[in-house]
């Protein structure tokens, strides 16, 4: 029994100590957030470059809020047909106000929650960008080059998505009502940050 118990706790601190190790070999500089455009814009790059498209028709609303400690991010979208990503509309992704954003980890979860809206699950190895817990950066994203850092000027405001944007997503439902289909709404799981205290 207590050699059950010893071998549990040796797994709880390396599953803690796996993060800050990544951490540590990254050396990367926290960002201020809302991230800004310069970053947001770089990771939506890499992660239309690795999944090979731009999901919902490149009209995905981006906001920030307070989510807790639990979650990094979560992408919505609403469908007719939840395995066509090419069906997917009133796609949104709110990050969290509350994580300790650094390059890597921004850039990672973007494309993470960025492969929800192109059709992508979850995965079993946390090498995986679509792993649900955020533990590696994605090789694209593990760069701490100054260049992706932006100065305090350029830091984007954290915005409600444009009324452009949300009466063509109201005509979208519209659309789909009147062609006899029921579009329902699909939440992702939610990306969590893979930790002691946030498991």
């Amino acid at each position: 029994m207590a050699r059950n118990v010893r071998l549990l706790l040796c797994s709880l601190l390396m599953l803690a100590l796996v993060p800050a190790a990544a951490r540590a070999q990254s050396e990367a500089r926290a960002i201020p957030v809302p991230a800004a455009d310069q970053l947001m814009t770089t990771a939506h790059a890499l992660a239309v470059n690795r999944w090979g498209m731009d999901p919902c028709g490149a009209v995905v609303s981006v906001a920030w809020t307070r989510m807790g400690w639990q979650i990094n991010a979560r992408a919505q979208w609403m469908s007719i047909d939840v395995g066509d990503p090419s069906t997917y509309s009133d796609c949104s992704i709110t990050y969290n106000l509350d994580v300790d954003w650094d390059w890597p980890k921004l850039c990672t979860v973007v494309e993470h929650e960025l492969g929800h809206l192109a059709g992508h699950d979850h995965v079993d190895d946390p090498h995986d960008v679509m792993s649900p817990y955020y533990v590696f950066p994605a090789p694209e994203c593990s760069t701490t080059d100054d260049a992706v850092t932006p100065s305090p000027t350029t830091q984007r405001s954290a915005s409600s998505t444009s009324s452009k944007k949300t009466a063509s997503r109201k005509a979208k439902r519209k659309v789909a009502k009147r062609a006899g289909k029921t579009a329902k709404r699909k939440r992702a799981t939610p990306r969590r940050t893979r930790s002691a205290k946030r498991r």
